[in-house]
């Protein structure tokens, strides 16, 4: 074990593109201050609403989370222009959007919890979302398999996440091509963009973009990237938050959504004092009725009337 340890730890580590460190310079945290600043405010915020660790039982989310999470995100995306700015990275295309997409086939890990819950909040009305989740499913159950192959661990549950065995497991499932369920291939468009993860938004390649696809023969190690972390502090505070929150959801987005939809019994979380929403027996979102077809309760009054 401690052999194990010494050389995860002084070995040569095979990193992801999304694994380079980038430190950044004074004068860019100096010009991002006072958005790092209103990250950790809205975080405090978020951690301090009341029902944050009962959602396992409630299966609610907290009053005021939604537009807290939208709060968090639009902060972190000044955050990270102000540092696109000072870095000249203004030209680099992103994962998610077009020119950017071949960083979507690596599956996006390091993901909290109140993020995965507020991507699965977005995506429970979509129509195809049992689809969704049984290629969600079937990409982590891959991805678990591929990390546990290469663990030497006595106990395959409990494997280091840090550790080779975990970084080699997702090297070789992101050279299978499987690009992310959130892509929409045809307009090379995230379909969560506005909740994208955190990680998805920190990741900008700076060498050609047909190098970040994991076929490309000089893959991972001809990619380079600026990960723009958040501050140390903002970091601490969403471990923290998936500790009270207690759902033990997976830092892997494939993971943890289906996780979620465990929890929930396949349903929405409602937001505490959100209006409920109309399921229908396949388990897809009732539309609203259509009032204005000839045969509607409101045109048939105004027959009667008129006879």
């Amino acid at each position: 074990m401690a052999l194990e340890f010494l050389a995860a730890l002084f070995g040569p580590r095979l990193k992801l593109p999304s694994d380079q460190v980038t430190r950044l310079p004074g004068r860019a945290k100096k010009a991002a201050a006072a958005h790092a600043t209103a990250i950790q405010a809205t975080l405090d915020k978020i951690s301090g609403l009341p029902g944050l660790a009962d959602m396992k039982t409630t299966k609610r989310v907290p009053r005021g989370f939604s537009p807290l999470m939208k709060e968090l995100l639009h902060h972190v995306d000044a955050y990270h222009d102000v540092l696109r700015e000072q870095l000249g990275l203004q030209e680099s295309k992103r994962p998610g959007e077009p020119g950017g997409c071949n960083a979507c086939y690596t599956a996006p890990v390091g993901v909290s919890g109140i993020e995965a819950i507020n991507i699965y909040r977005t995506a429970r009305p979509w129509p195809d979302f049992r689809e969704l989740v049984t290629k969600l499913v079937e990409y982590a159950q891959e991805q678990y398999k591929d990390v546990q192959s290469g663990s030497t661990a006595k106990d395959a549950e409990k494997v280091r996440f840090g550790g080779k065995a975990v970084q080699n497991g997702r090297l070789t499932f992101a050279k299978k091509l499987h690009v992310c369920p959130m892509l929409d291939v045809s307009t090379q468009r995230c379909r969560v963009w506005a909740e994208r993860p955190i990680v998805c938004r920190s990741h900008h390649p700076t060498t050609p973009p047909e190098n970040s696809k994991p076929d490309h023969p000089d893959f991972p190690k001809g990619v380079r990237a600026k990960n723009l972390r958040l501050p140390v502090r903002a970091q601490v505070t969403l471990q923290q938050m998936d500790k009270r929150i207690g759902l033990e959801l997976s830092p892997f987005l494939y993971a943890s959504l289906p996780q979620i939809v465990q929890l929930s019994d396949g349903q929405q979380l409602q937001e505490v004092g959100e209006a409920p929403i109309r399921m229908q027996q396949d388990g897809s979102v009732a539309r609203p009725a259509n009032r204005n077809v000839a045969h509607a309760k409101k045109f048939q009054k105004k027959t009667k009337k008129k006879k």
